[in-house]
């Protein structure tokens, strides 16, 4: 027994023990759990390479350990294509194609590592697959499905020609590899160190199939390096995407410490920062930068009489709408509660009186509370301040109270006003859609 296999599995072991303890995390679940079903294939074929280099073993148990490991390769290889591309997942024609052209595979590294070297059946699974492909293409029109049929065939074809039998299963699995690697760097973050490492060892691996048949007869004492090359893209891999899920979460809590859960919106903290910076540039390019914070009218009422869930999309779809308007001039924030802010760089009087105008119409847009709330439909207003640097203030905090300052009085006033018609006009509308 070569006892140098033992470390290999039980380190593959407790990675994939790891992917399963933080799976719940990722963001893509679903293709989370076809990566950890394709690692647990590669674990089995480590089992079966280890019982395959067994000495004291049967010809039947050294047959059927070989079938394992080839076919456990392949049909890994497919979960982790599905693994790496969503429109897959969706069983769309792509999806057909490749599983109704890796059964003819399957078949044919079945037959390769049963020790069968005759060419009949290996003929049978190329036919088979040609037809498939043949059909399929037909079907659907397309040409590029007649281009994966000759870049799988074709060689596996011309190697049972020449009798290289071992070359016409291993360069499938090459191309299945190959076709993992191309996947995985359209699907993963770009520029990240684990993609990287991912795509680098899935094209490694593949490498590693396409060279197997000429390394073993015409480099045989390079074998061993070439084994340890080989065995090493699991862990690659592996590791690879345990970096991604890392480098995804803290690429989360960087947008969680810097935005608003609720509406996504900028928060306080990233709303200073922003401002603070502004400042500093308006200072050296000597031009001015406004303030406008927002407080909703009604909003109250909302939770009151419908619930926080309600308060909830209400403050989500006026965050969209300020957001959408703002997006042109500048920076939206959520302070807290049913507080916004607005800067903008560079307007004067005449055009921050329009993007008052613009905010409140974007604030009073009705807002449809869905089936939830049979469809109830509601609106508010709100109260805007206005303070410009260096006009009004010319320190960061003295900007802020100012903005605040005026926009409760223009709170105070409106309910003053309210008052005195006697008004029965409520803050809140209700209707139904």
């Amino acid at each position: 027994m070569n006892y140098l296999l033992l470390p290999d599995f039980f380190a593959m072991s407790l990675l994939v023990g790891v992917l399963l303890a933080v799976r719940q995390r990722h963001r893509d679940r679903e293709g989370l759990r076809l990566w950890i079903g394709g690692l647990m294939l590669i674990l089995t074929e480590c089992a079966a390479h280890i019982i395959y280099m067994l000495r004291d073993i049967t010809l039947l148990v050294h047959r059927l350990s070989h079938v394992v490991a080839l076919d456990a390769y392949l049909v890994a290889g497919i979960l982790f294509l599905f693994s790496a591309s969503s429109s897959l997942r969706r069983m769309d024609h792509r999806a057909l194609l490749l599983c109704s052209n890796a059964l003819p595979l399957l078949a044919m590294l079945t037959v390769y590592g049963w020790d069968v070297r005759t060419p009949s059946p290996y003929w049978i699974c190329i036919g088979a697959g040609v037809a498939v492909s043949l059909i399929s293409s037909a079907l659907r029109r397309s040409w590029w499905q007649l281009v994966v049929m000759v870049a799988l065939w074709g060689p596996a074809a011309f190697s049972v020609a020449t009798s290289q039998y071992r070359s016409a299963a291993y360069f499938g699995l090459a191309l299945v590899y190959l076709m993992c690697a191309v996947a995985f760097a359209r699907s993963l973050p770009k520029g990240s160190r684990g993609s990287l490492a991912v795509v680098a060892g899935f094209a490694m691996w593949s490498l590693c199939f396409a060279t197997h048949s000429w390394m073993v007869s015409q480099h045989p004492k390079w074998i061993d390096f070439a084994s340890e090359v080989w065995d090493m893209q699991k862990f690659i891999i592996t590791v690879g995407l345990l970096v991604v899920m890392l480098e995804e979460q803290l690429s989360s809590s960087e947008r969680l410490a810097l935005h608003d859960e609720l509406t996504g919106l900028p928060n306080r903290r990233h709303f200073d920062d922003r401002l603070h910076a502004l400042l500093l540039h308006a200072q050296q390019e000597q031009h001015s930068v406004s303030v406008f914070t927002l407080d909703l009218n009604g909003f109250k009422q909302v939770n009151d009489t419908l619930g926080h869930d309600a308060g909830d999309i209400l403050l989500k779809s006026v965050a969209m709408n300020l957001a959408t308007t703002a997006k042109p001039l500048g920076l939206v924030a959520r302070q807290g509660g049913d507080e916004f802010s607005v800067i903008v760089a560079g307007s004067d009087e005449l055009e921050n009186l329009q993007i008052r105008k613009l905010l409140l119409e974007a604030v009073e847009e009705p807002v449809n509370l869905g089936p939830r709330y049979a469809e109830r439909v509601v609106r508010v207003s709100a109260s805007i301040g206005v303070a410009t640097f260096p006009q009004d203030a010319e320190e960061q905090g003295a900007l802020m109270r100012l903005a605040d300052q005026r926009m409760y009085e223009q709170k105070t006033l409106r309910d003053a006003l309210r008052r005195d018609r006697g008004s029965s006009e409520r803050a809140v509308y209700l209707q139904s859609a």
